[in-house]
């Protein structure tokens, strides 16, 4: 089944529209949850969490990308039910940001504000630079994960990242958000 009639199943209210969204990207969304929490529990309740959150927001919204729009939702979801039950000895991928961008915004308020300058500062990033930022601020891997799948070393993928979170901070700034 295609995402148009994915979509189309939620804005009939037909309970078929989770279980097709389910059997089309249940594991890349759980991917994106597992990388987040680190525990298989907290990621079932996200995930329970997530399709609840896709039946809420769909209608209103129709998303032109549901892959995106669904990992966003189950992104954010995660990150919630990480800060409910945070503890000092996981701290989360997204906390490195969070003195750059403040609160986690909803799916919807991704589309525009510090979201679209955040996208700009990506486009003006090299391919490999792009995707070791989306890897371990978007997606929440490890460093060390983020590092193999780059092949680099740790070190170097800790020093990159800092160098990028750095350039962000300029750009944020200039552009009069308050970091």
């Amino acid at each position: 089944m295609n995402d148009t009639e994915i979509i189309d199943l939620f804005w009939a209210r037909s309970e078929n529209a989770i279980t097709e969204l389910q059997t089309k990207y249940d594991k890349y969304a759980r991917a994106v949850a597992m990388n987040i929490l680190r525990d298989p529990l907290d990621t079932d309740e996200c995930m329970n969490d997530s399709y609840l959150g896709m039946w809420n927001s769909l209608p209103p919204h129709r998303p032109q990308i549901l892959p995106a729009f669904f990992t966003a939702v189950t992104r954010n979801t995660a990150l919630k039910l990480y800060r409910y039950r945070s503890s000092p000895k996981r701290p989360a991928p997204t906390e490195e940001l969070t003195d750059l961008v403040g609160s986690v915004p909803s799916p919807e308020e991704e589309i525009g504000g510090i979201s679209e300058s955040i996208s700009e500062f990506l486009a003006t990033l090299e391919r490999d630079s792009r995707i070791l930022f989306m890897l371990r601020y978007y997606l929440g891997e490890s460093i060390s994960d983020c590092a193999k799948t780059m092949g680099i070393s740790d070190g170097s993928a800790r020093v990159k990242l800092m160098r990028l979170r750095n350039k962000l901070k300029e750009k944020l700034e200039k552009e009069g958000f308050t970091i």
